[in-house]
């Protein structure tokens, strides 16, 4: 079977899991079921020999890809509510649905009982662990592959994922702009200033050729020679194209000359003007003698007139034959598409420009330790070829024998390449398995990359190996007829096939029609069901902009017809007719302009809608260039001009007698600019989102955005703003940096990274509005297509290069867009527009409605709808008059009884939308009396002492549950002060902080390790894990293998073993205090989460309570004094009971200094009290010592069985006091501090 062969059926049951196969998933066809249901045979190792894969696989070992993080949620929920399922019928507490037949048989295959509780086993196992499941975006993928195999990768430990790499982009434009263009020589900066009017031109042109390409491919030498040589090389081929020009434009003239009188040698005199025609021959003589710069002769319409082709137009209707034309007027046809491929110095600009400003941004991204996206796959590619390519691909394959390629019709070259050398497709290996699954017919993501040549690539490489999915199940059976109609007969018809790619060797890209199970329910209206595809056409030539408004307006009326009939609906046997709602209509569009059109058009009716664009960032809105503006005001109230600006914004809102009293009030101003301070110092206390949303209650701007029409999406825009806003701040310094931050962003306007992306305002009852791209994926009740004809066809004022494919498939980035390019990007244009509108007419449910119009793009009522998906889906591509079309529209229509045809009515009435009667009586509101109790909060040791360690902390802030920290980040927290007088104290802790150098490779482990809170909460991680597995290290080579492995995937491959030995030593040392290493423990809890009531504590009581008690006489800051009220939480990292007495331990990473002698009893007594770790260590024993009174009630003997508070510092185990400090704090102490709780909720002795 060849490459071209019709694809086998997929039948998910007995489909073979190993080797590599391409699944082909029709719009409809099931494609998320089917990738869980091989999912769950994989993790059940089922199927005969020819079909399963070698061994039942973990979650962890399936490889799953695909192309967005919604995507991935969804394909993880999927598939885990599918093994809960499955695992519930292997139980026996559900039968499989009558509809379900896959999991009958997966049933049927076990019936032994033994053997099904196993596989109940396998699958509940496997649902459990979805959460460590191996389900990626591809680019997510590689980033993580980078990570876990860095050694053979050859990527760095603390490089930074930089989304959004325009801001590091404008500064390489800027410096090549700078190093390159300023020295240029006059003549070569006017033929510069010919490519690239400015800097921001060039910016947009790098930007553009970037994000097409890798140009990579210049010679180091600077732009002045470029265009220099370029200028010489030009100048060399167009003296060799003149010089037979004198000779031959002379001998075009005598023939002219010679046809004198016009009339009596069979001219048409009109048109056959000697004078004319003998002026254009002159300038053409001029050309080639030199005396014009120009590259193109200026001949106006002589370039057409002197052609053969154009002098036989010029014949008299009753002349003879055309005489003999000289050689010349046959080479003349052929000379200005030979001046037009002359080499353009501007090209080698272009060239040179975008070879050296990618190399300049690669410089910045290493300078800052930074990567992007596309850095990822290309360094994943790299290294799967360099030095240690074979055994990065080994270990790969052995982490995941099994990946499935969701959506992979759009995937990129460099993407398939990386599967493919990792994989390798044409091996078709029982050990391993590449299953990719996508549709071709869906590919539209060119403009991000996404490459159907790749597709096809795969396809030749899988062989034989092709399956399909066969069966819609979205769509009615008549949609679905229609659809398959429709291509159909466009696949028969054309030369070149329904997606253009038919030629002699066959046809890799076919429509293959598809069955149809059908819906329940069917759509009705007034005058029964209605038809699978309405098509409405207008065959009068229309200017795009006029087509917008005439189908906006017959589209918006449609809508409004169906909503107010009253039988209109959605009929199913033996229940009511569910009415149609706006909710169930959706109108695709491909520009914003289109969708504003239709916008408009509905409002004028009363129809609500929503638009949502995957293109369209939040950056470019309104909101933002006014928030700009807030922030400004708000960070500098004292600033009269800029508080004055901010209160006058549109977003605001402030009605315009407000602001003249402003104006001139000066009490007036103070009041608002005392409100901007409030709100300037919620900005600095509580972070920006906080201040934007009182800015929000404070001005009442919610509810009188919602007012108005684009309300929602204002407040959509603006609460997006606010969030993108504060994770922002969480990397920036000051209000400044925040604002300077938003404006970059604004300058940049980048929508490529999908946080930016606008997010759907509103879920409610409201028509959407949305485009073909967006769509894919989703599906609607009803969906309108009106602008079907619409297109985007080449203009060179936009598009100045193009990625275009060579015969092979592979892609060229061409910057001489001349005519031959041209065909070939409307050739690619042509076919994507074909699989966009196979996305459009795949999306509803029910029903299409289609607006079919006569595109006029020029002067004049030429027709242009054969260059639309629409109009070659109907008509070929060859051009019609536009009252021509309305044969092959009948002849669709005739062919298929699901398709109505009519023309659109030439006025249009504005219909009002009827809403349903919701006037009944509304009770009224109750009196709400509840209050709340505004200081009462969630307090933890991490933020009573957070105010002693961060510089600048504002007081008071114990409460706030904002920041999350974990175990180890408190451990290189600077308790004093920078410029403070140090102590002895206070260089121990500078030794904590990492301002020492580090040491040498000879020292142990646990003193040359990283520092810091990363590696703190490393290791807290590690022991936690070995905590699960009872600290059994010792002679466990296993276990001791499986924590290595860990250690390198967090990126420590080459410290692993060390650790390995490092971690050993620690649970098999002996504990001072308890007497016992951690791996002699038989009872033990770790991360044991505990929450205390407080009712106003004290914390300058608690801090007088731990120095009575604690390390007295030891020196140590003061707690900042608030009251506490609300609850007290903490995780223990370990409780234990030993020999009947219970112990809290808290394992510490602090680094103290060189060597062992560094952490004797003192050193560690020092730290504890400078952390007030006292303080901990009170309250967490505190907790235990509830905990033991209310569950061991009357036999709670504290005396007896209350240990106390173990801290190990992990770096002191070989020291002196073996890393550990024990503190036992006395009855009294726990009383004092237990007095200040709220009473517990059961009694302790």
């Amino acid at each position: 079977m060849n490459a071209h062969a019709i694809p086998h059926n997929l039948q998910a049951e007995t489909f073979p899991l190993w080797g590599s196969r391409l699944i082909e998933a029709s719009a409809g066809t099931g494609k998320t079921w089917t990738i869980a249901a091989l999912y769950l045979r994989l993790v059940l190792g089922h199927g005969q020999a020819d079909s399963a894969f070698a061994r039942a696989l973990l979650p962890a070992e399936i490889l799953v890809m695909t192309f967005t993080r919604a995507a991935t949620r969804e394909l993880s929920d999927r598939i885990r509510a599918r093994l809960l399922e499955a695992a519930r019928c292997f139980r026996g507490e559900s039968a499989p649905a009558a509809a379900d037949p896959f999991l009958q048989g997966l049933l049927a295959d076990y019936p032994d009982q033994k053997a099904r509780n196993k596989a109940a086993w396998q699958l509940a196992m496997a649902a459990e662990s979805m959460d460590e499941a191996s389900v990626h975006t591809i680019d997510a993928w590689c980033q993580r592959m980078l990570r876990e195999h860095a050694f053979d990768s050859g990527s760095l430990f603390d490089e930074e994922l930089v989304a959004d790499e325009q801001a590091l982009l404008t500064e390489a434009v800027q410096d090549y702009w700078r190093r390159e263009c300023y020295p240029l020589s006059e003549q070569a900066l006017g033929e510069l200033l010919q490519v690239w009017r400015d800097e921001a031109a060039l910016h947009e042109d790098m930007r553009d050729l970037l994000g097409q390409g890798d140009p990579l491919d210049g010679d180091p030498v600077s732009l002045q020679q470029v265009l220099v040589e370029g200028r010489a090389a030009v100048d060399a081929a167009l003296a060799q194209l003149r010089a037979p020009w004198i000779e031959r434009s002379q001998a075009m003239l005598g023939f002219v000359q010679a046809q004198s009188p016009p009339a009596k040698q069979g001219w048409n005199g009109r048109q056959f003007s000697i004078a004319r025609l003998t002026g254009w021959l002159e300038t053409l003589a001029a050309w080639a003698r030199g005396e014009s710069d120009a590259t193109l002769p200026d001949l106006k319409t002589g370039w057409a007139r002197l052609t053969p082709a154009g002098l036989q137009e010029t014949r008299a209707s009753d002349a003879g034959p055309m005489p003999a034309l000289p050689e010349a007027f046959e080479q003349f046809s052929q000379l200005k598409d030979q001046l037009e491929r002359l080499p353009q110095p501007g090209q080698a600009a272009r060239r040179h420009a975008a070879t050296h400003v990618a190399r300049q941004l690669l410089l910045l991204k290493r300078r800052q330790g930074s990567f992007g996206f596309a850095d990822m796959l290309e360094r994943l590619d790299a290294a799967l070829q360099g030095e240690h390519g074979e055994r990065l691909r080994a270990r790969i394959l052995a982490q995941y024998p099994v990946a499935l390629v969701d959506e992979f019709q759009d995937t990129s070259p460099l993407q398939y390449r990386i599967f493919d050398r990792i994989y390798r497709s044409a091996d078709n290996d029982r050990a391993q398995a590449l299953l990719l699954i996508g549709d071709p017919k869906q590919s539209i993501y060119g403009f991000r990359g996404a490459d159907i040549y790749s597709y096809l690539q795969a396809r030749r490489a899988t062989g034989n190996r092709h399956y399909a999915l066969s069966v819609n199940y979205r769509s009615t059976q008549e949609l679905v007829r229609t659809v398959n109609h429709c291509f159909l007969q466009a696949e028969q018809a054309r030369e070149s096939g329904a997606f253009q790619f038919k030629g002699p060797a066959g046809n890799p890209l076919p429509f293959v029609e598809v069955e149809a199970q059908g819906r329940a329910e069917r759509w009705v209206g007034s005058d029964g069901a209605l038809p699978a595809l309405m098509l409405e056409h207008d065959l009068v030539p229309r200017s795009t902009t006029a087509i917008r408004r005439f189908f906006a307006e017959r589209c918006a009326e449609q809508i409004v017809r169906w909503l107010n009939d009253p039988d209109n609906g959605f009929e199913r046997p033996d229940q009511p007719l569910q009415g149609l709602r706006p909710r169930d209509i959706a109108i695709l569009v491909r520009t914003g302009k289109e969708a504003a059109a239709v916008r408009r058009a509905l409002q004028r009716r009363g129809v609500a809608s929503v638009y949502l664009s995957d293109q369209d960032s939040v950056y470019r809105s309104d909101e933002a260039r006014d928030l700009v503006h807030w922030l400004r005001g708000v960070a500098t109230p004292q600033d009269s001009g800029l508080a004055r600006a901010a209160l006058a914004l549109a977003l605001i809102g402030l009605p315009l007698p407000t602001l003249g009293r402003i104006a001139v009030d000066d009490e007036a101003f103070d009041a608002q600019a005392a409100l901007l301070r409030e709100l300037q110092q919620v900005w600095q206390s509580q972070g920006v989102l906080a201040m934007l949303r009182q800015s929000l209650h404070r001005f009442g701007l919610a509810a009188r955005w919602l007012q108005h029409d684009g309300g929602e999406r204002r407040l959509t825009n603006y609460l997006h703003l606010a969030e993108l806003l504060q994770t922002a701040s969480s990397e920036l310094e000051g209000e400044q940096a925040l604002i300077r931050w938003l404006m970059n962003r604004i300058a940049e306007g980048s929508g490529q990274n999908e946080e930016q992306v606008l997010r759907l305002e509103s879920d409610a009852d409201l028509v959407k509005v949305i485009t073909v791209h967006k769509s894919k994926g989703l599906e609607y009740p009803v969906v309108c297509l009106p602008y079907a004809t619409s297109f985007r066809n080449f203009d060179s004022r936009f598009v100045k290069s193009a990625y275009l494919p060579r015969e092979d498939g592979s892609r060229e980035l061409v910057l001489e867009l001349n005519d031959a390019a041209r065909v070939r990007y409307e050739r690619e244009r042509l076919r994507e527009d074909m699989r966009l509108l196979y996305v459009a007419l795949t999306r509803p449910r029910h029903a299409l409605w289609m607006g079919f119009s006569a595109v006029k793009l020029y002067q004049g009522d030429g027709c242009y709808s054969h260059l639309s998906a629409a109009g070659y889906l109907v008509g070929g591509a060859e051009p019609r008059a536009a009252e021509d079309w309305l044969e092959p529209l009948q002849a669709l229509a005739q062919g298929c009884p699901g398709i109505e045809l009519r023309a659109a009515d030439k006025t249009v009435p504005v219909t009002r939308l009827r809403r349903p009667d919701d006037s009944s009586e509304l009770l009224p509101a109750p009196h709400y009396q509840a209050s709340f109790d505004l200081s009462w909060g969630i307090a933890s040791y991490s933020r009573l002492t957070r105010d002693l360690k961060t510089p600048g902390a504002l007081p008071g802030n114990g409460l706030s549950p904002i920041q999350r920290m974990r175990p180890a980040d408190d451990e290189t927290m600077s308790v004093t002060e920078p410029g403070t007088e140090s102590s002895p104290q206070s260089g121990a802790l500078a030794r904590q902080t990492g301002l020492l150098a580090l040491q040498p490779a000879s020292a142990a482990i646990w003193h040359r390790f990283k520092r810091g809170p990363l590696t703190g909460n490393f290791l807290h991680d590690q022991l936690e894990w070995l905590a699960q597995e009872r600290f059994a290290l010792q002679d466990n080579d296993g276990l001791a293998a499986r924590l290595q492995a860990r250690c390198e995937r967090a990126g420590h491959e080459e410290q692993a073993p060390a650790l390995v030995g490092w971690l050993r030593d620690v649970v098999n040392t002996p504990i001072p205090g308890p007497g016992v290493a951690l791996a002699q423990l038989d009872s033990f809890r770790s991360e044991l989460e505990f929450w205390l009531p407080l009712d106003r504590m004290d914390t300058a009581r608690v801090d007088q309570v731990c120095r009575e008690h604690l390390l007295a006489g030891i020196e140590r800051p003061q707690l900042q004094g608030s009251q506490l009220h609300g609850m007290l939480m903490g995780f223990a990292d370990l409780v234990f009971e030993h020999q009947g007495r219970y112990w809290v331990l808290d394992y510490k990473s602090n680094w103290l200094g060189a060597d062992d002698g560094a952490y004797g009893p003192d050193a560690l007594l020092q730290t504890m009290a400078q952390h007030r770790y006292d303080v901990q260590a009170a309250l967490y024993l505190l907790a235990l010592h509830r905990l033991l009174g209310s569950r061991l009630g009357a036999d709670y003997d504290p005396e007896r069985q209350l240990g106390g508070a173990v801290y190990l510092f992990l770096r002191g185990i070989h020291g002196p006091a073996q890393g550990s400090c024990c503190l036992q704090p006395s009855l009294e102490c726990l009383a004092a501090l237990d007095a200040m709780l709220a009473p517990p909720l059961l009694a302790t002795p």
